[in-house]
């Protein structure tokens, strides 16, 4: 006779939903065991009183996303101590054919998507420029051309020879197209392209108008491909084409289609805890967790990799999401719209984000208050580390605290963006504060109206942009920005306090502020207070501030390493740091700034090792049982 554990259900790739659930494992005879599947623990959740689900390791290829709502309030889904299971909304195709010069070929039942890996590595949707994975920012683009009427959200025009006259629309082929600026780029099907007249008709309109000089690439046709790390759809046959970089390998290291783009969605749901699980193989037009509504809600520890966008919250409020891994996203790694108010986003590492769609971010949110967003560490993305915009729509950010954040490399492949990035068209003070946060290398990319590549363009280090107000940003290091380092864009009543920038080019300033002529005469920054902030440069620098029609401003009591001061009580000496040379710019115990009212950052409480360290918050999260 088989003891029943009634305390908990079971899932594992060994099991049966014929089963009772209540067995870690199958049982000698047979004849009981877990469960196989999510979506039978769910149910039995909800025919009872249990409300834990352990999920033993393994991969559990989804082919319906797991849907959870106001009957689940109260349950979890965790890992089983010690495993590692792996949600996959991927297709594992097999049967590939050899054509010669490296391709193979295998028969899919649809076209593929821009979502294909390969031994658990991202692929490369082959493209009409030849990409550089080296570099991957400004390889691989050809330029656009406004046609005769202007500049289009639905057309635009190409140069001869730039995409081959054989190239025909198929339900595979898609075009990626920036404006000039690179403010945020849009995917759409192709619907026409007309090799007469150069001319490329999208299926979807594209957020900005495609005027000369911006930036595109056809993409996922079998034609195209060049290198090995290669695919393309080849719609002729219905087949997938890769190019793999190991032949000898690649069928048994797995080619995977992502079909899902979302792997588990909560609708109002509450108080769920999902723990410890593995998400991969979903779409980058997705979100491999959606949460709508709810509240009280925890992900912790989970594992998100070759997914579109991670975390979705969508109004879910009061929710946490932390000490999760999030890398290799086609999109952003947690986003907040629709009043997610309240929620706490901490000791994440969210790196390599945005390798399909660029103007995302590793933590982004519209219209949402009161969020925490704290000790992350998030690197390698294309447009930001840390956005919280306001729109013109009535969807307000209020008393959001951005804190103790390592951000680095990030920015590189748009412009306008940078490290942290605060939007507030309304212009009402938001009372929020960014402070403690590490803000290291933030780029900045645009081309102008020739195609010509512009670098380090508008790669702000913290950006208070378009009216954003009543912020206080203190005891932040911003270094390796462009154009500046703290930027504040017409908004008032901001205050800069404490904070270290280190220029690495002498016409970028530390401190810029300027109005928003598009807004008006009213739109200049009113009662910006920059007060005890310390600048250095990589190189030297003239002076620390650039200020363009700034409006009423105090500005006094800084500091600069070298060049001029501005404020009448600003000072030019060496401030005293630790080791500048190798990038520590701690102060030494005596250093001449302490005595000059600057206090040093608290840097061992940056970033995901410094929440381990004792950060000022708790984990909520345990290990499975």
């Amino acid at each position: 006779m088989t003891t029943t554990d009634q305390t908990a259900f079971y899932v594992s790739t060994q099991g049966k939903d014929s089963w009772s659930g209540r067995l870690a494992a199958p049982n000698a005879a047979g004849t009981d065991g877990p469960f196989a599947s999510l979506e039978k623990a769910r149910d039995a959740m909800r025919a009872g009183d249990t409300d834990t689900t352990y999920v033993r390791g393994g991969t559990y290829r989804l082919d319906q996303t797991l849907t959870l709502d106001a009957r689940d309030d109260g349950h979890s889904f965790l890992a089983y101590k010690g495993e590692a299971p792996v949600l996959s909304g991927g297709e594992r195709v097999q049967g590939f054919t050899s054509e010669g010069n490296g391709l193979y070929s295998a028969k899919l039942s649809d076209a593929n998507g821009l979502d294909v890996t390969i031994g658990g590595i991202r692929q490369h949707a082959a493209q009409t420029g030849d990409f550089d994975p080296a570099n991957p920012a400004t390889s691989g683009w050809h330029v656009t051309k406004a046609g005769s009427d202007g500049a289009s959200k639905t057309s635009f025009n190409f140069k001869a020879g730039d995409i081959p006259s054989t190239l025909k629309p198929h339900d595979g082929l898609v075009v990626q197209t920036f404006d000039t600026e690179r403010l945020t780029d849009n995917i759409s099907s192709v619907k026409e392209v007309d090799a007469y007249h150069h001319t490329v008709t999208l299926d979807s309109p594209a957020s900005y108008a495609l005027r000369s000089g911006g930036t595109y690439r056809v993409m996922n046709d079998a034609s195209l491909i060049r290198d090995a790390g290669e695919f393309g759809w080849r719609a002729s046959d219905g087949k997938l084409v890769v190019k793999p970089e190991h032949p000898g390998s690649f069928q048994a290291d797995g080619v995977v289609v992502a079909r899902l783009g979302t792997l588990i969605s909560t609708s109002k749901a509450s108080n769920l805890t999902i723990e410890g699980l593995t998400f991969t193989d979903a779409r980058y037009d997705g979100a491999a967790l959606s949460m709508k509504g709810g509240h009280g809600n925890s992900v912790g520890g989970n594992h998100f990799v070759n997914v579109g966008t991670a975390v979705a919250l969508d109004g879910t409020d009061n929710s946490r999401v932390a000490g999760n891994h999030m890398e290799h996203l086609g999109g952003n790694g947690v986003s907040m719209i629709h009043a997610a108010d309240g929620n706490r986003i901490y000791a994440n590492t969210i790196e390599h984000i945005g390798e399909i769609i660029k103007g995302g971010a590793g933590i982004g949110g519209v219209g949402s208050s009161n969020a925490l967003i704290s000790h992350n560490d998030i690197s390698d993305a294309p447009r930001y580390g840390v956005s919280l915009k306001e729109w013109d729509d009535g969807q307000l950010n209020r008393n959001n605290t951005v804190q103790f954040n390592r951000i680095h490399h990030v920015g590189q492949e748009t412009a306008d963006g940078g490290g942290i990035e605060m939007l507030g068209r309304s212009g009402a003070a938001t009372g929020s504060v960014i402070r403690g946060n590490e803000v290291i290398d933030t780029g900045g990319l645009a081309t102008d109206a020739n195609g010509s590549w512009l670098t380090d363009h508008k790669g702000w280090g913290i950006s208070l942009d378009d009216l954003t107000s009543g912020v206080t940003v203190r005891d932040n290091l911003v270094k390796g920005f462009s154009w500046g380092g703290i930027y504040v864009h017409g908004g008032d009543g901001n205050l800069l306090e404490n904070n270290f920038g280190v220029a690495s080019r002498a016409e970028d300033a530390f401190i810029r502020v300027e109005w928003v002529p598009k807004a008006g005469a009213e739109a200049r920054a009113q009662d910006t207070t920059v007060i005890h902030n310390l600048a250095a440069g990589e190189v030297p620098i003239d002076r620390y501030w650039k200020l363009l029609s700034p409006g009423t401003l105090t500005m006094d009591g800084n500091l600069a390493a070298n060049g001029h001061g501005y404020g009448a009580n600003d000072a030019v000496f060496n401030p005293g740091f630790t080791d500048s040379a190798r990038a520590d710019y701690s102060l030494k115990e005596d250093a001449a700034a302490l005595s000059f009212g600057i206090h040093d950052l608290s840097w061992s409480s940056m970033g995901v090792d410094g929440y381990h360290a004792g950060g000022d918050l708790p984990q909520f999260w345990d290990q499975a049982a």
